[in-house]
């Protein structure tokens, strides 16, 4: 997508911002196809660009992938994934920091800060479904399953980039961009559950194991769906 086309993104409709993730889907299919392709060649990657095209380029962020300090890591898409922390996870280190007092804690996230879409339920939900998937996926699955295991993975990563775009900073400004991102999360968490019903029609001695992720996915999945319906009443 060229730069001028997203310069009023803040008047887009529902489904202009359905058309921009969809055209994002298109060139990341592409890209993931030239890759597999051509990853083992030399200068892969002056290959790939050449075949993405000349806007391939230009999509590219102009720094120096400094994103440990970068400003405006929280909205780049190519910025790595964070290092989660689920709050029940914490070690020996983080119970002594509690001992020097309530100024060494940090304020709770409220609607307005950046990274409030950790704080809801359904983010938090669908988090823990890829931290179990991930360790079902490298530990567990045969060797035979596992092309549909990663896909499961990726779309169960996907789905959580799109909804922490639905929930964003919880103001919802711009309830038409929260809505395709909710819609998006919601379609790939549909996919990630096919996925998951396939490999428990593969796999019956692992039937149990994978009805239960498959169970908390639609947990996930119902969480979503609310997201999705409370942000449609707002656009409406």
């Amino acid at each position: 997508m060229k730069q001028h086309d997203i310069q009023n993104f803040e008047s887009w409709d529902e489904f202009r911002w359905e058309k921009a993730l969809r055209e994002g889907d298109i060139a990341a299919a592409k890209y993931f196809h030239l890759l597999k392709r051509f990853a083992d060649l030399p200068a892969a990657d002056e290959l790939i660009s050449d075949r993405m095209g000349p806007d391939f380029e230009d999509d590219m962020p102009d720094c120096d992938f400094d994103c440990d300090t970068c400003s405006d890591r929280w909205q780049c898409e190519f910025a790595p994934p964070l290092d989660w922390e689920m709050a029940d996870d914490r070690d020996e280190d983080d119970e002594d920091d509690e001992d020097e007092g309530p100024e060494q804690s940090e304020a709770p996230l409220e609607p307005g800060d950046s990274l409030f879409y950790e704080t809801r339920p359904v983010f938090r939900s669908l988090r823990q479904v890829a931290l179990g998937w991930s360790n079902v996926y490298a530990v567990i699955l045969p060797d035979a399953c596992r092309p549909e295991g990663l896909k499961v993975l990726f779309n169960i990563g996907r789905a959580l980039a799109y909804l922490s775009g639905a929930i964003g900073d919880g103001l919802y400004e711009q309830p038409a961009r929260n809505l395709a991102f909710g819609k998006r999360a919601l379609a790939a968490i549909n996919t990630s559950l096919g996925g998951m019903d396939e490999l428990i029609q593969r796999q019956p001695k692992l039937k149990n194991l994978l009805a239960a992720m498959r169970k908390h996915l639609l947990v996930a999945r119902q969480g979503t769906v609310d997201q999705v319906q409370r942000t449609r009443k707002r656009l409406s």
